[in-house]
């Protein structure tokens, strides 16, 4: 199963994409904090929900679902806020159909507009390695990067092992700005990180769907 996550940067807005088990497509996009909503973020927000949800509704192979997190401010959006769009696959197989059906018939109109609030964009494609819960509303993920040269399973074992709840995923393909681990705990739980890893700990709030 396959997971793609991307990050992309707007006209105020960042993004992510995650899911559960599998392959993930991940994306995230610069965005201002909500403490005090503005007319346009709640607009970009409902646009990513629309698109995520008419996608669902037109059901792509391979895809199984999607989910946005509004993120604090973090290094690879030039130290901005913004959003985490994450896309849950069957396997990369299904990245073509996905990117297709996000093209065309009734799901062009919601992912236009999501793009066109878009400066700039990063992302990757992330393995499931452990951990089946789904996320929490509020999260905490933590962005980890081993030394070469060691053995990238007992480490992330190790990890898990520390927070029982968190759930792994690895990188496969690089989109932009990705470290090598994804580790999503709950609420702001911790990890034990191995020694001689760097981390990156986001902390998140899922946006609810539909968004009216």
């Amino acid at each position: 199963m396959a997971r793609c996550r991307h990050e992309r940067s707007c006209c105020g807005d960042s993004a992510v994409d995650r899911w559960a088990s599998g392959r993930g497509v991940r994306e995230s996009y610069p965005g201002p904090a909500d403490s005090y909503p503005t007319v346009g973020s709640i607009a970009k927000k409902r646009r990513v929900g629309r698109f995520q949800n008419d996608l669902a509704g037109s059901k792509p192979p391979g895809f199984i679902g999607a989910t946005s997190f509004q993120i604090e401010a973090v290094p690879w959006l030039s130290d901005l806020p913004g959003y985490e769009d994450w896309y849950l696959l069957d396997g990369t197989w299904a990245m073509d159909p996905l990117n297709a059906f996000a093209i065309s018939g009734h799901v062009q109109a919601p992912h236009d507009g999501v793009a066109a609030m878009m400066e700039q964009g990063h992302g990757g494609l992330y393995a499931h390695a452990g951990g089946e819960s789904m996320p929490a509303r509020c999260s905490t993920i933590h962005w980890l990067t081993r030394p070469r040269g060691i053995q990238w399973q007992p480490a992330i074992e190790a990890v898990r092992g520390s927070c029982p709840q968190a759930k792994a995923w690895r990188r496969q393909m690089v989109l932009g700005p990705a470290a090598e681990f994804a580790v999503e705990t709950p609420a702001e739980a911790e990890i034990d990180v191995p020694a001689g890893r760097q981390r990156s700990r986001v902390t998140r709030m899922r946006l609810p769907h539909p968004l009216a």
